[in-house]
């Protein structure tokens, strides 16, 4: 196994999120929400057109209305738990509808809605196939480290049902630069959960001290690497902001310049 060392570092593992760290899934996840409001939209409207009470229906369900209240929805349960169903889609889908349902006079009864969410998750998985990308640097990153003899992880959230993020590991075709993948599906919670943690130093063998954790949500990501000894590496590829944390020791800007981090190490 390949190790840099220097200052009582002896680097052999990087560990990666994926989201927004190695892929773009924010801009996915807009484009999806978006394309998911409208196709919601459309059924209520469909459904209020074949009613009786028609012409006694006052609201028209907006797709701004939809993802107000799918986000809230989504606010209610994404890092709040690290339990995998709050990152169900499914679950998401049920609170925006019995939402919608209980403040806005549709007209219509929801039940076939409620019973259409899992059909709702499904086409929310299938949207994110295909607007999903890695970024530009993240291939050659990999390669680059793969070829200078480290060993490479990922430990990366459930996404509320198993297989989703086995799925799109494939999918982007990173599934083979790891030598460990530790997913909230495997574990039974999501990070920040030291659970996942120790699966990777119970996999690897190695100490914190030996690895650097790369992630794009500190609070999430890096805080439990920081205090297991990881090196921590925040990539804002996808943020704008100055903010800095404590338990952050690089900031990044392109998945690339991991690299640069670890000549720093090679002296």
């Amino acid at each position: 196994m390949f190790s840099w060392f220097r200052g009582g570092r002896d680097i052999k593992l990087i560990c990666f999120d994926i989201d927004n760290t190695l892929c773009d899934f924010a801009s996915a996840e807009r484009e999806t929400e978006a394309y998911m409001a409208e196709l919601i939209s459309k059924e209520i409207k469909k459904l209020q057109s074949k009613t009786r009470k028609h012409s006694l229906v006052k609201n028209s369900c907006s797709t701004f209305t939809i993802l107000k209240f799918f986000n809230e929805a989504k606010s209610r349960h994404l890092y709040r738990s690290v339990a995998p169903v709050a990152y169900s889609r499914m679950l998401w889908f049920k609170e925006t509808i019995e939402k919608l349902d209980e403040s806005m006079s549709l007209g219509i009864t929801i039940n076939g809605l409620i019973e259409n969410a899992g059909f709702y998750e499904k086409k929310y998985w299938e949207y994110v196939d295909l607007k999903l990308k890695n970024y530009p640097n993240t291939i050659s990153t990999l390669d680059s480290l793969k070829s200078k003899g480290f060993k490479l992880a990922t430990i990366t959230d459930s996404d509320g049902k198993a297989g989703i993020k086995d799925h799109r590991l494939k999918m982007l075709g990173l599934d083979k630069y790891f030598d460990y993948i530790i997913t909230g599906d495997d574990i039974g919670v999501n990070k920040p959960a030291i659970e996942n943690w120790d699966k990777l130093s119970e996999l690897s063998g190695l100490k914190g001290r030996q690895c650097i954790m790369v992630g794009d949500h500190p609070e999430v990501d890096l805080i439990t690497a920081k205090k297991l000894g990881f090196i921590t590496v925040w990539t804002k590829q996808n943020l704008n902001t100055d903010l800095h944390q404590k338990y952050v020791d690089y900031e990044i800007h392109d998945i690339k310049e991991v690299l640069d981090i670890l000549k720093k190490f090679n002296g």
